[in-house]
Protein backbone atom coordinates (compact mmCIF):
# COMPACT_ATOMS: atom_id res chain seq x y z
CA UNK A 1 0.00 0.00 0.00
CA UNK A 2 2.23 2.59 -1.15
CA UNK A 3 0.62 4.33 -4.01
CA UNK A 4 -0.16 8.13 -3.00
CA UNK A 5 -4.11 7.33 -3.44
CA UNK A 6 -4.02 3.83 -1.11
CA UNK A 7 -1.88 5.51 1.70
CA UNK A 8 -4.15 8.55 0.87
CA UNK A 9 -7.43 6.99 2.26
CA UNK A 10 -6.97 5.52 5.01
CA UNK A 11 -5.46 8.98 6.15
CA UNK A 12 -9.02 10.53 5.26
CA UNK A 13 -10.88 7.67 6.86
CA UNK A 14 -9.05 8.44 10.47
CA UNK A 15 -9.64 12.07 9.55
CA UNK A 16 -13.11 11.84 9.22
CA UNK A 17 -14.11 8.63 11.75
CA UNK A 18 -12.04 11.46 14.50
CA UNK A 19 -14.30 14.43 13.24
CA UNK A 20 -17.10 12.19 13.62
CA UNK A 21 -16.33 11.44 17.23
CA UNK A 22 -15.70 14.80 17.81
CA UNK A 23 -19.18 16.34 16.97
CA UNK A 24 -21.86 16.04 19.61
CA UNK A 25 -24.06 12.71 19.25
CA UNK A 26 -26.69 15.66 17.93
CA UNK A 27 -25.58 16.28 14.97
CA UNK A 28 -26.28 14.00 11.85
CA UNK A 29 -23.68 15.98 9.59
CA UNK A 30 -20.79 17.86 9.86
CA UNK A 31 -18.33 19.75 7.61
CA UNK A 32 -14.79 20.55 8.19
CA UNK A 33 -12.28 23.29 6.45
CA UNK A 34 -9.44 23.35 6.50
CA UNK A 35 -6.83 25.94 5.74
CA UNK A 36 -3.14 25.60 5.11
CA UNK A 37 -0.54 27.73 5.17
CA UNK A 38 3.23 28.34 5.85
CA UNK A 39 5.01 30.40 8.96
CA UNK A 40 8.39 30.08 8.45
CA UNK A 41 8.86 26.77 8.17
CA UNK A 42 6.37 25.09 9.24
CA UNK A 43 2.56 24.05 8.26
CA UNK A 44 -0.12 26.18 10.09
CA UNK A 45 -3.40 24.47 9.97
CA UNK A 46 -6.50 26.66 10.21
CA UNK A 47 -9.36 24.94 10.91
CA UNK A 48 -13.25 25.47 11.21
CA UNK A 49 -15.87 22.77 12.16
CA UNK A 50 -19.24 23.21 11.10
CA UNK A 51 -22.84 22.06 11.10
CA UNK A 52 -24.68 21.67 7.80
CA UNK A 53 -27.82 21.15 10.25
CA UNK A 54 -27.43 24.73 11.57
CA UNK A 55 -26.27 23.66 15.35
CA UNK A 56 -24.48 25.86 16.71
CA UNK A 57 -22.39 23.78 19.37
CA UNK A 58 -18.79 24.69 19.31
CA UNK A 59 -16.66 22.05 18.14
CA UNK A 60 -13.08 22.36 17.71
CA UNK A 61 -10.86 19.99 16.02
CA UNK A 62 -9.29 17.54 18.99
CA UNK A 63 -6.11 15.57 19.32
CA UNK A 64 -7.07 12.62 16.96
CA UNK A 65 -8.05 15.56 14.07
CA UNK A 66 -4.68 17.35 14.37
CA UNK A 67 -2.88 13.87 14.45
CA UNK A 68 -4.70 12.92 11.49
CA UNK A 69 -3.90 16.23 9.32
CA UNK A 70 -0.53 16.20 10.43
CA UNK A 71 -0.04 12.55 8.71
CA UNK A 72 -2.22 13.66 5.53
CA UNK A 73 0.17 16.80 5.32
CA UNK A 74 3.76 14.55 6.04
CA UNK A 75 2.20 12.11 3.28
CA UNK A 76 1.65 14.43 0.82
CA UNK A 77 5.17 15.92 1.16
CA UNK A 78 6.69 12.40 0.81
CA UNK A 79 4.91 12.62 -2.51
CA UNK A 80 5.91 16.06 -3.47
CA UNK A 81 2.27 17.25 -3.55
CA UNK A 82 0.57 20.05 -1.49
CA UNK A 83 -2.80 21.35 -1.12
CA UNK A 84 -3.99 24.84 0.25
CA UNK A 85 -7.72 23.77 1.14
CA UNK A 86 -9.65 21.10 2.42
CA UNK A 87 -12.76 20.24 3.18
CA UNK A 88 -14.33 17.11 4.49
CA UNK A 89 -18.47 16.51 4.93
CA UNK A 90 -19.35 13.69 6.65
CA UNK A 91 -23.40 12.69 6.46
CA UNK A 92 -25.23 10.09 8.70
CA UNK A 93 -27.27 7.68 6.44
CA UNK A 94 -30.62 6.37 7.46
CA UNK A 95 -29.23 3.35 8.34
CA UNK A 96 -27.18 5.17 11.05
CA UNK A 97 -23.79 4.64 8.84
CA UNK A 98 -21.93 7.46 7.87
CA UNK A 99 -20.80 8.77 4.16
CA UNK A 100 -18.25 11.55 3.66
CA UNK A 101 -16.83 13.38 0.94
CA UNK A 102 -13.46 15.14 0.55
CA UNK A 103 -12.41 18.26 -1.81
CA UNK A 104 -9.17 19.32 -2.31
CA UNK A 105 -7.97 22.86 -3.67
CA UNK A 106 -4.47 22.70 -4.98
Amino acid sequence: MNSLIERQALIDQEVVDALIIATPETWHAADMQVLRGREGEQDKLMITISSPEGHLDSVGPTDEILEALRKLLVHFREHEKTWVEVIYKALMKENGDWTYSIQFKY
